[in-house]
């Protein structure tokens, strides 16, 4: 069952002017914008129609009053504010069903597909007289602009078995990442490690920019030997009790950990802020003919987790505040915290022992898709990214691509419009991008010349989205006559022609500057540069626009007293 449910070219960019770039229109770009919030998931079995009566093995609490279980369903979505709803043996594809009723209880922001199975018999249709097919529900709080679903569960090679169980995903509009739901077969462990495999390999096929996320009643606790190869590729969430059973010959309770969420794995950090499970909701109560009613609408907890977002522009330490990172004359990477005022905090933590002097340094966007923003340095001869673990901490490098040494290396954002960040670098005179590669995190293409001359003078540095309209920006400072000109990212992957954005920012009066993404909260992009006064100060200068609507550069403010001639490099 399936159910199909940029390229630049080069240009000439000099000194004075910044010539034509084509490719294709981006979305908007990652690290240019404010930061986009996590998604919150919740993955539950409601056991929708399970046969049986009380004191029976497939007893299903309520399994006739499907209006109860809507209205959990919608109470969990209203209390974990809720992005996407994965339902395990659920109803669909009819007027009446759970994916119906869902529909109308979760209103028309909305959107939901089912994928049916089929049970050992071979029959799809829902009993107990309810409606519409068995299998599985995906709803989003978005627009689903495609969806896909197949039967992942090979066939029984003795035939007794007509069962079908499948995997859907969902691509929604704006998002970087992939839904997707499953329901693993119980027991027969040869199956369902081949039913896992073609699952992971149906995400992944059909993953976004930033990979998917799965949830579902996978039928075995995290640990077990069956599960190892997804746990050994993919980020888990969730390995605490998900399900109660009663035993009918013991007359014993017993839980397990069945339900589970896992996503791509990511390099630093997990995709993965958080994970709960909603016990409340399952029903413990034991399976007597004379137990009574039961205490929930499940066998079944809901399981729910966040996932990251894409940070904040400059927020290497995860709260929503651009940061500065420095290199000092010790050869050691510092990072002063953002104060969201345009000041950073005056004690700086050390997050990179020696071996920074001469590297070019640069922060802006999430090269590992974990929803951290992580640092990206030319050293030596390559470039490297260094994975954020979240709290501006860094993990081993990876090596992105080689480069002369002395090559200035800024990460800017998302020029190529595919939802990942990209870099530019200038060495030999010209400019050259980078483009990342979202289906390979961390990782670049091979170089593309964007400018063919008089790059040599110029100190770059990304500040973000300066002039509002949701693509990266480039400022550049003329180290020859302290000019400092605005790049405007364009809607064709390109920069448009330069703009005066400030002067007086010589080399010799604004040793370094640094674009500071929006430093001070109000919605514009800022800068930092350091003075040779005394023993060196850090300025501020919160970003304007002038009278013919062109980002400027604002009043300046202090905001570090001295000891900053100690400093190499800022980013």
């Amino acid at each position: 069952m399936k159910r199909s449910v940029r390229s630049l070219a080069a240009a000439t960019i000099a000194a004075s002017a910044l010539a034509t770039v084509w490719g294709a229109a981006p979305a908007q770009a990652q690290g240019a914008a404010a930061g986009a919030p996590g998604i919150n998931v919740v993955s539950w079995n409601i056991c929708g129609e399970a046969g049986g009566d009380r004191g029976m093995a497939g007893f299903c609490p309520d399994r006739d009053e499907p209006t109860k279980k809507i209205e959990q369903i919608k109470q969990v979505v209203a209390e974990q504010r809720a992005d996407v709803v994965m339902l395990q043996e659920a109803c669909g594809e009819a007027p009446g069903s759970h994916m119906d009723m869902l529909q109308t209880a979760l209103g028309s922001d909305w959107s939901l597909r089912h994928a049916a199975g089929a049970r050992p018999d071979g029959r799809t249709d829902c009993r107990a007289g309810l409606k519409g097919q068995l299998g599985i529900v995906l709803a989003v709080k978005g627009t689903i602009t495609d969806s896909w679903s197949e039967n992942a569960l090979p066939a029984d090679p003795t035939g007794a078995s007509k069962q079908t169980l499948p995997v859907l995903c969902a691509a929604v509009a704006g998002w970087t990442t992939t839904p997707c739901t499953t329901h693993i077969v119980v027991g027969d462990d040869a199956r369902a490690r081949t039913q896992l495999g073609n699952v992971k390999a149906f995400a992944e096929k059909h993953s976004g920019p930033n990979g998917f996320v799965l949830g579902g009643d996978f039928n075995r606790n995290g640990d077990a030997a069956v599960m190892q190869p997804m746990n050994a590729a993919l980020d888990r969430c969730v390995n605490e009790t998900t399900y109660h059973g009663w035993e009918l010959d013991t007359k014993k309770h017993s839980y397990h950990s069945l339900d589970h969420f896992y996503a791509t794995r990511t390099v630093g950090n997990s995709r993965f802020a958080s994970c709960a499970v909603d016990r409340k909701r399952m029903d413990t109560t034991e399976n007597e003919p004379d137990s009574g009613p039961p205490g929930a609408v499940s066998d079944h907890a809901p399981i729910i987790a966040r996932l990251r977002g894409t940070p904040v522009p400059g927020d290497m330490n995860g709260d929503g505040k651009p940061d500065l990172v420095a290199v000092d004359d010790a050869g050691k990477l510092r990072l002063y915290r953002g104060q969201g005022d345009g000041g950073v905090t005056g004690s700086p933590t050390i997050i990179g022992g020696s071996g920074w002097t001469g590297a070019s340094v640069s922060h802006r966007g999430d090269f590992t898709g974990d929803g951290t923003e992580d640092v990206v340095a030319r050293v030596g001869g390559e470039v490297r990214v260094y994975p954020n673990r979240g709290d501006g901490s860094l993990a081993d490098p990876v090596r992105l691509a080689g480069v002369p040494t002395g090559a200035q290396v800024v990460s800017v954002g998302d020029l190529t419009g595919d939802a990942y960040p990209d870099l530019v670098a200038s060495y030999d005179d010209k400019l050259w991008l980078y483009a990342g590669v979202p289906a390979a995190k961390p990782a670049v293409r091979s170089a593309r010349q964007i400018g063919s001359g008089g790059w040599s003078p110029m100190t770059l540095t990304a500040m973000g989205d300066a002039d509002h309209d949701g693509l990266p920006d480039l400022l550049a400072r003329d180290t020859r006559d302290g000019g400092l000109w605005l790049y405007r990212g364009r809607p064709d992957g390109s920069f448009d022609n330069r703009t005066d954005y400030g002067h007086g920012y010589g080399p010799a009066n604004r040793p370094l500057l640094a674009g500071a993404a929006d430093a001070d909260g109000n919605g514009t992009a800022d800068l930092w540069t350091t003075t040779d006064e005394g023993t060196g100060t850090l300025m501020f200068y919160a970003g304007e626009t002038n009278p013919a609507g062109n980002p400027v550069d604002g009043d300046r403010t202090t905001v570090g007293l001295s000891g900053w001639k100690s400093i190499r490099s800022i980013s």
